[in-house]
């Protein structure tokens, strides 16, 4: 029964310590789905207000570190300045209908 016990152990501590690793792939991954989807729908106002709303659940601007080894996802903030940054490098995806809406609405 000890080695099972040893094993669980070091185990435990194996995944443990790769958490941040397995995390950056996990973050990184998803940062680019998040591009194709901006290059495929070409809505990154969109994109930054579904971003926003997800801020109602999830910490929206974490420290570098705090990222690093908890977030398997891009936060908030990395989420709408990626948008914003697609925005300015394609503003041919601005049609007027989309410039003339708000952003929010008030209640």
């Amino acid at each position: 029964m000890l080695p099972c016990c040893l094993a669980v152990i070091v185990l435990s501590f194996f995944f443990f310590v790769m958490t941040p690793a397995t995390n950056t792939m996990t973050r990184t991954q998803e940062y680019e789905a998040d591009m194709y989807g901006l290059n495929a729908a070409r809505q990154p106002d969109g994109a930054a207000n579904v971003d926003l709303m997800l801020g109602d659940y999830r910490k929206m601007s974490p420290g570098p570190l705090e990222e690093f080894i908890f977030f398997d996802h891009p936060s908030g903030r990395t989420r709408i300045t990626a948008a914003m940054r697609w925005k300015a490098e394609h503003p041919e995806s601005a049609n007027p209908e989309e410039m003339s809406r708000p952003i929010f609405k008030s209640q």
